[in-house]
């Protein structure tokens, strides 16, 4: 059987709204489709690799339940490692992926185990849907659910009507985002496509400027923890031509020592950034938004960056 480039959503910062579209809970994982047989089963990431030697457990779970499926059938999602209902974790399933050995790989399967978040079913015995309106493939895929009973290798994202509810309870948990899909949507193969819409759950905290790279064109940020300065990740994005300008001015003019192309100043100059998640310290997908003059540098605590706004 060919195998299938997933179809992708298209970032927006707005999310859609009316009874032409169905929301789901974003989820922080590795997007697979997985392709179930009569006797064996594939895991396939969205670069077309095989990810069965990684994530044993979906196997081991599958397996047994194969003989009451009407294989064949594809089924597309996420693999995570959840924290909350509406949350996976980026780091866990980083270190599930990069691990080699059967030995670490069955261990963490036992002490960090994967769930494969279903969204789509395109296969349904032999016969491609991807023709059907998203609408019906969902009704198949709940079909599908309730023949399997309740494994915990596996679950169905849920759809909403309102985009309110999900985005409430995704923001509560701290979750990726979500994503918006037209009803009557086809799957189109290694697309992206603006009849699915993701909308990220950025948060937005205010850090001090430590150095510039001028390798990279990146600015180096900072917080205080418990009085310490500590490295909290860079930023690159967001910046018109005039800001970036403005604020490699202010770093050539405030320089305190230049190493290996990096510029380095006191704290002083506070920016506000928007940013998915904070992982090991570091600030992940980060945007800037704005200068923060009537911000003083002690003012950004990691105190004060736990509690930070979602956008």
């Amino acid at each position: 059987m060919k195998l299938l480039k997933p179809m992708l959503p298209s970032l927006v910062t707005e999310i859609p709204n009316g009874a032409e579209w169905l929301y789901e809970v974003k989820y922080d994982g590795f997007r697979a489709l997985i392709y179930l047989y009569e006797t064996h089963l594939h895991i396939i990431s969205r670069n077309l690799n095989e990810l069965n030697d990684q994530f044993p457990e979906i196997i081991d779970g599958f397996t047994p339940l194969l003989p009451k499926i009407n294989t064949p059938i594809i089924l597309d999602g996420e693999l995570c490692i959840l924290e909350t209902k509406q949350k996976a974790s980026f780091e866990q399933i980083q270190k599930r992926g990069r691990l080699k050995t059967p030995e670490k790989i069955a261990k963490a399967s036992k002490t960090t185990p994967a769930t494969f978040m279903a969204f789509d079913l395109l296969m349904e015995q032999g016969e491609l849907l991807v023709t059907k309106p998203l609408f019906d493939r969902k009704k198949k895929l709940s079909q599908f659910f309730s023949q399997m009973g309740d494994p915990s290798f596996l679950q169905m994202i849920h759809i909403y009507e309102d985009s309110h509810i999900v985005w409430e309870e995704v923001g509560a948990d701290a979750g990726e985002g979500i994503v918006a899909k037209r009803k009557d949507s086809f799957w189109y193969e290694g697309k992206r496509t603006k009849q699915w819409l993701k909308v990220k759950n950025m948060q937005i905290a205010t850090f001090f400027l430590l150095s510039y790279d001028e390798r990279n064109a990146f600015f180096q940020l900072g917080c205080l923890i418990k009085g310490e300065i500590v490295f909290i990740g860079k930023v690159g994005q967001g910046f018109t031509k005039e800001e970036k300008e403005a604020l490699i001015t202010v770093v050539k003019k405030n320089q305190l020592k230049t190493a290996h192309g990096i510029t380095y100043v006191n704290p002083s100059v506070c920016i506000e950034v928007e940013f998915l998640e904070i992982n090991k310290n570091e600030l992940r997908h980060p945007k800037f938004r704005r200068f923060r003059f009537d911000k003083h540098w002690e003012e950004c605590t990691w105190e004060a960056i736990s509690k930070v706004e979602q956008k």
